[in-house]
């Protein structure tokens, strides 16, 4: 059908510019916390681009539905706007008639969700903790930032280099190394890392500077002139931790089976049935008017998912805690919702108030 046909392509078109600007927002955010980290030196240069994909990957899942969703809305009520339903309601083509477009493109929206929830926000989750795994074992001076003092080592050592290039080379180098309760000084003009070729080993050559030795408090200080300084760089030994519960696949979730694995899978579960319940909604909230404005039905739309998405983080902690039984999980917000949303529609459909007004419900 024309009309059905004409649904699809504004609907997509917003809700793919919808997206785009979801997805600008979340990167700008992300890349603004990962460059901040970089700065204080929590994380390696080298792992921002890849820390900020995986995060836009994990995000995807959560911004389709709410794309969608404000897809559907704008696009019908333009058509309000413009009067095009009501002359659609005049060749007899009602609101109902335009559950099946709606439905069929939220089942297409749906789909790519559940690919994400399922499967690639996992595979993201998984790896970010990867990429932070193998950050963590970088030596300190591969995460130092000119101007800014590094602590490694868990507080024994502090770097400091006041100019980095691009190769690595320092200028006005700073260490304070604690070792047997002394303290070490070491400063020099230049330094630069390398690695030993018979080893393998990782140190940072410091050269033209000198050492600082003693005791925090007491005046007894060793002061040597050096040329070349060479400071053996030990990478962190961390165990592998532990996959969170995020990351977990799918089949895993179902074999462990305590409160937070049932509430990460029905987590899961509820993106994209969270779609097919917003695209009702988008259907309804949508009549609006020329006289109302283009944002009239804005507000209240906003409020529905407010309300939804806080009630499955209830339900999500619930079931964390076990205070749902497992087979209930979700379903019964998404009951509820429907429940409504298909009042709702009743209602609209038969052209009559979503809600009774305060004076009819004071007259009976």
């Amino acid at each position: 059908m024309i009309i059905h046909r004409a649904f699809y392509r504004e609907a997509a078109l917003v809700t793919l510019g919808i997206t785009a600007v979801l997805l600008v927002i979340v990167v700008f955010q992300g890349l603004s916390v990962f460059l901040g980290r970089a700065a204080m030196g929590e994380e390696s240069k080298d792992v921002v681009m890849t820390m900020l994909g995986l995060q836009t990957l994990r995000k995807l899942d959560l911004l389709l539905p709410l794309a969608l969703y404000f897809g559907i809305l704008l696009t019908l009520s333009r058509w309000y706007r413009d009067s095009e339903m009501t002359v659609l309601a005049a060749c007899g083509i009602g609101l109902t008639q335009l559950l099946r477009p709606v439905l069929l493109f939220a089942l297409a929206v749906a789909v790519v969700v559940a690919l994400g929830s399922f499967f690639f926000t996992p595979y993201a989750s998984r790896q970010t903790d990867i990429v932070k795994h193998e950050s963590g074992r970088t030596p300190d001076v591969g995460r130092m930032t000119p101007g800014v003092f590094l602590e490694g080592q868990g507080g024994k050592r502090i770097f400091y280099s006041a100019r980095i290039d691009k190769a690595g080379d320092m200028e006005d180098v700073f260490m304070s190394q604690l070792e047997a309760g002394k303290r070490a000084v070491v400063v020099a003009r230049t330094g630069h890392p390398f690695i030993d070729e018979k080893t393998g080993d990782k140190f940072l050559a410091l050269r033209n500077g000198r050492v600082y030795k003693g005791e925090p408090g007491e005046a007894k200080y060793q002061i040597l002139h050096y040329e070349t300084y060479n400071i053996r760089l030990e990478p962190k030994r961390l165990e592998e931790p532990p996959w969170k519960i995020e990351g977990l696949t799918n089949r895993q979730l179902l074999e462990r089976g305590d409160g937070s694995a049932v509430a990460e899978w029905h987590w899961r579960l509820a993106k994209p049935i969270i779609v097919f319940v917003l695209a009702l909604y988008a259907l309804v909230l949508a009549h609006t008017d020329a006289r109302r404005g283009r944002l009239s039905n804005l507000f209240t739309a906003i409020l529905v998912y407010l309300i939804y998405s806080n009630l499955l983080g209830l339900g999500q902690t619930l079931l964390k805690k076990g205070q749902i039984s497992p087979l209930v999980g979700l379903w019964w917000l998404h009951a509820g919702m429907l429940l409504l949303v298909a009042y709702l529609l009743y209602q609209r459909a038969r052209n009559r108030p979503l809600l009774p007004s305060p004076t009819r419900l004071w007259r009976r």
